[in-house]
């Protein structure tokens, strides 16, 4: 989930750019063995997601006489853990480091984990859920104010 800018200020250092953060973000990262604590899928691998949420890892298109060819992220292509087979989008795994409460603020490796995109979006649904229904909310209360 992208970082609002209200709150890069409350991450140490003042910025997720800053030292003191790239710091405690590798130190967590290496915690994981540079893998999702959520579902256990390396960061960086690139493969497909399955309809139940298993990563699939992306089989090769074949060879130019030189090398094998493998689809590219944005691609359709087969997949495959060697115990079943499915055709999907080729996507790329990114890890974040994702704060178990939501505060920014509070960096102990116990509310840190290093998260894949859906582990951390899963993890943040509901809070975003809440801040969604506050937001409509909001605007509401301000529409009501100035309507003719």
């Amino acid at each position: 989930m992208p970082i609002k800018p209200e709150n890069e200020a409350l991450y140490p250092g003042g910025s997720i750019r800053s030292a003191e953060w790239r710091e405690i973000r590798a130190r967590i990262q290496q915690r994981a063995g540079n893998c999702c604590e959520g579902c256990g899928v390396g960061n960086g691998a690139i493969g497909g997601r399955a309809r139940d949420g298993t990563f699939l890892p992306r089989l090769p298109l074949g060879d130019n006489g030189l090398r094998l060819v493998w689809p590219q992220p944005g691609e359709t292509a087969w997949c495959s853990d060697g115990r079943r087979w499915e055709k999907l989008r080729i996507i790329r795994i990114v890890c974040t480091t994702a704060h178990l409460d939501h505060d920014p603020a509070h960096n102990d490796d116990d509310n840190l984990s290093f998260l894949c995109q859906r582990c951390h979006n899963r993890h943040d649904q509901t809070h975003r859920r809440a801040n969604a229904v506050a937001t409509r909310r909001a605007r509401s209360a301000i529409g009501d104010l100035f309507e003719p």
